[in-house]
């Protein structure tokens, strides 16, 4: 279970994770463009490795989402 009592906040905390993530993906894939030569594996790595944490940081968004979404049972 994602959302407690403080569900709000722990979801902004996700978005706020979620922005941080993709803007230091976009800034690395950008900054090999711009070299214009084919990215070391270092770089690769780190792209590959955001994009992983990304699919997770999204998943359990969407999971906290559904969970707010849904009506709390008396038995969960």
């Amino acid at each position: 279970m994602i959302l407690e009592e403080d569900g709000e906040a722990m979801l902004d905390d996700l978005e706020g994770l979620l922005s941080r993530l993709t803007g230091a993906q976009k800034q690395l894939i950008l900054l090999s463009a711009k070299s214009r030569a084919f990215p070391d594996n270092n770089t690769l790595n780190k792209v590959a490795t955001l994009a992983l944490n990304i699919s997770a940081v999204e998943a359990l968004i969407a999971e906290a989402r559904d969970q707010k979404a849904r009506p709390v049972k008396a038995n969960d």
